[in-house]
């Protein structure tokens, strides 16, 4: 293969056989290269094929990153997927694009800190787990130590490829909305890595994407049971009904009886140790 245009030392762009056009990164692949020579394919690391309503980005991405900001997008999207997860490539341009952004605002003493870090932790474990990875490869591979806080944004990033942004963000912002509410209805704190606030917080998640879909659970009548929980701790009562204000006034949703006993239930535990079978 010829190269067709040189970006940096490790990145060119070449045409193969079949005539499509990719793009080739590896260590020293674009040194002393010229549009015409031919490329070392010992030193291909990386083949990209990359739709052409995102090749323009992508190649500017590439021009415009150093190589190390390349070289680690690429180490992140490899070990995300030895996690088991499906990634597409088109994940390595908003990858590049935010290591590259969040090193020139390092480097700039721009503090832009995450406001959704812990739901973020808890929502999304195996990714949030990522995104600590990459720090410390960002770290090894750049010479840069970003922020903790990091490391929410790249999890953010893997969470979206999986489902679109906007329901990654929706769900986000609907459970952070939840939580303040509960902590400040109960004057408490929720332990991020107690079982029974990580079990509340999948509730949440899961009750947030039923309710963008539209999808109201329907189960057993739970009328008798919903009064016993609401009348049995004060705050309970204020929560769900502060809970209950917020998702209508929010998102136009109207949580039925049953929703709201699942709730209570769990939060029945965290508060006061109890479950449904204690009530």
């Amino acid at each position: 293969m010829k190269a067709v245009k040189v970006y940096n030392n490790s990145a060119v762009s070449a045409v193969k056989p079949d005539g499509r056009e990719v793009i080739l990164t590896g260590s020293g692949i674009g040194f002393s290269k010229r549009p015409g020579d031919t490329i070392d394919e010992q030193k291909i690391e990386k083949t990209y094929y990359i739709q052409s309503e995102l090749q323009t980005k992508f190649l500017q991405l590439l021009k415009d990153a150093s190589p190390d900001a390349v070289r680690v997008a690429e180490d992140i999207l490899e070990y995300a997927r030895a996690g088991g997860q499906e990634l597409k490539d088109q994940l390595l341009l908003s990858l590049i694009d935010h290591i590259c952004f969040a090193i020139e605002r390092y480097e700039q003493g721009i503090e832009l800190p995450y406001l959704m870090l812990a739901e973020t932790k808890m929502l999304y474990p195996r990714e949030f787990k990522i995104g600590e990875w990459a720090l410390r490869q960002i770290e090894f591979r750049c010479g840069v130590e970003l922020p903790y806080y990091e490391a929410g944004y790249i999890a953010l990033q893997l969470a979206s490829a999986s489902m679109s942004r906007e329901m990654t963000y929706n769900t986000l912002k609907f459970v952070k909305g939840c939580t303040d509410i509960i902590r400040d209805a109960y004057n408490a704190e929720l332990d991020p890595d107690n079982i029974d606030t990580i079990r509340l917080t999948t509730h949440l998640k899961f009750l947030a994407q039923r309710i963008f879909q539209r999808f109201q659970w329907e189960g057993d009548n739970m009328e008798s049971l919903h009064e016993i929980f609401l009348n049995k701790h004060r705050k309970n009562k204020e929560c769900i009904e502060r809970l209950r204000e917020y998702v209508q006034n929010e998102f136009d949703y109207h949580l039925n009886s049953q929703e709201e006993v699942y709730l209570l239930v769990h939060l029945s535990k965290i508060f006061y140790g109890e479950k449904e079978g204690d009530v």
